[in-house]
């Protein structure tokens, strides 16, 4: 939960220096320059950190969505642009930067309704296995023991969710969950709403 908070921090703070950034280019103001001297190193920081929780989170869930490469391109795209772009006071290039930002994080909020490309038949299991679905769709952030909590993840040890509760939530997603809605049938749903019950402690 810390890394997604501390990535969503970064970012909030990435695209509010580039919007001020953006405005002032935009305006014509003279403040540009000493507002890019002094934003220096906090926007180092901030690149910095948007980076390493980026790809520390990727190496955690072991996936990476088609959306999320999308996403990936617009945003190294979106740096040497707005380097470019602030240097050389191109407008066009600036709005251009910061459009693939914004981009970026729609792309980001998108791919939550997305799930994981790997599947429960990818993993040799046959339909409604409920162990094998949840190890192929659920464990990279829940963990085989439910007790993971990778990236905000519910530890499903200590879960209080009745079964059509449970259902509800793998079936519409929550927080950084994707839907799994069209993915799972109906009774694989209820089989894996059983299976993670069977997990409590």
């Amino acid at each position: 939960m810390e890394l997604l908070l501390a990535h969503k921090i970064c970012v909030t703070a990435f695209l509010l220096i580039y919007l001020v950034k953006t405005i002032l280019l935009l305006s014509g103001s003279s403040a540009l320059e000493q507002v890019t001297k002094i934003l220096k190193v906090p926007e180092m920081i901030v690149s910095a950190g948007f980076l390493i929780t980026g790809i520390w989170m990727y190496s955690q869930i072991g996936a990476i969505k088609n959306m999320q490469i999308i996403k990936l391109i617009a945003v190294v795209a979106s740096i040497p642009l707005a380097v470019v772009a602030f240097k050389k006071k191109n407008k066009g290039l600036a709005i251009l930067s910061f459009v693939l930002i914004l981009a970026s994080y729609g792309l980001a909020e998108m791919s939550k309704k997305q799930p994981y490309p790997a599947t429960h038949t990818q993993n040799g299991a046959a339909a409604g296995d409920a162990q094998a679905i949840y190890n192929a769709q659920c464990a990279r952030c829940h963990g085989e023991d439910g007790a993971l909590g990778l990236l905000g993840a519910t530890n499903l040890q200590t879960s209080v969710l009745s079964k059509e509760e449970a259902i509800g939530v793998i079936k519409n997603g929550r927080k950084s969950m994707p839907v799994f809605s069209g993915v799972l049938s109906d009774q694989e749903l209820a089989q894996v709403a059983d299976y993670i019950q069977g997990l409590r402690k």
